[in-house]
């Protein structure tokens, strides 16, 4: 699934959140990959400052293995 890097207005980190929630203008509040949630105007659309370590690996696993290792 494909995924976008947000800022949030609560732990200042930016976190991993399924791009369907980024269509979806009625969202009350986004629900990160480590379960993390948002309030829609606490989020900020870009991606900037210290990335979430959960996002990071639950994000990371979720690759094919052709594509996490490189040589």
């Amino acid at each position: 699934m494909p995924y976008v890097w947000w800022h949030s207005g609560y732990d200042l980190r930016c976190h991993a959140f399924a791009i369907d929630q980024a269509h979806d203008a009625a969202r009350g509040y986004y629900e990160a990959v480590c379960e993390h949630s948002v309030p829609q105007e606490r989020v900020e659309r870009e991606q900037h400052g210290q990335l979430c370590t959960t996002c990071l690996i639950k994000v990371g696993t979720e690759l094919p293995e052709e594509v996490r290792w490189r040589s």
